[in-house]
């Protein structure tokens, strides 16, 4: 029996990666018990895909720190002039690049360990893009923004050395003010953000929006509001909806659902 062609037509013709061909076995002495057929596996593999790079855990380190320092000094502007100093570049950088609006505290900040690409890629200098949060004093988001981060090799680490904002988005939250006003909750506000910032967890940062407030037909009103919440000098944050239905009832502040 000629096979040997028959296999070589069989794997160059076949479109999938596995052929099986059955040989009949040679016959045993004792003929009285048929002996099982022989199977002949061919296997076509492809080169495997390659693993995807590993996360630079130095370059990441080095990332959240630089944003983390910047988080530091957007609560306590004294520090933004040190944190200039250790920038990689000549241009200037103003505090409102470094540490946001005047007024705000970067509350949240993120990147993913995706874009940070590892050192064997391209040696020492690297980019990732970063977003971040800042809020009022008061908790409110006042500006959200994404920023193109460049870094060089420093001191046996990384230095930051250039800062590029990009979609930036300034939150105005005047429209709903005025909204509260006509509902007739306008000083009633300063209790809700209370809510929304909780307890006052030390190891939570927390931001809110206010969206929209909306006085329904019975009488109560709808407070639509996303909140934000991050943990201190740590990438990440949580958003959530902290809409909250509330009532007025002989003239107080009261919370029907939330």
């Amino acid at each position: 029996m000629r096979l040997a062609p028959l296999l070589l037509i069989l794997a160059l013709a076949a479109p999938i990666a596995f052929i099986s061909v059955s040989v009949p076995a040679v016959a045993r002495a004792d003929a009285s018990v048929d002996a099982p057929p022989h199977v002949t596996e061919i296997r076509l593999v492809g080169d495997p895909a390659p693993a995807p790079p590993k996360p630079d855990a130095a370059r990441s380190k080095a990332v959240e720190g630089f944003l983390s320092a910047r988080q530091d000094a957007s609560v306590e502007r004294v520090r933004a002039a040190r944190l200039r100093r250790g920038l990689a570049t000549r241009e200037q950088v103003t505090d409102e690049i470094l540490v946001g609006p005047r007024g705000s505290a970067l509350i949240a900040f993120d990147f993913d360990d995706a874009d940070v690409p590892p050192a064997g890629s391209r040696a020492g200098r690297f980019d990732v893009t970063a977003t971040l949060l800042f809020a009022s004093q008061d908790g409110q988001v006042v500006e959200t923004r994404n920023e193109e981060l460049t870094f060089v090799p420093s001191g046996g680490g990384y230095a930051c050395a250039k800062i590029v904002p990009t979609n930036v988005i300034s939150w105005d939250s005047q429209t709903a003010l005025e909204r509260a006003t006509d509902a007739g909750i306008a000083r009633d506000l300063e209790r809700l953000k209370a809510h929304w910032r909780g307890s006052g967890n030390p190891g939570r940062l927390v931001a809110f929006s206010l969206s929209n407030v909306e006085r329904r037909p019975d009488g109560d009103v709808m407070v639509s509001c996303l909140r934000y919440t991050a943990s201190p000098g740590r990438r990440g944050f949580a958003s959530d909806s902290a809409s909250v239905l509330i009532t007025k009832q002989d003239g107080s502040f009261q919370f029907k659902s939330n």
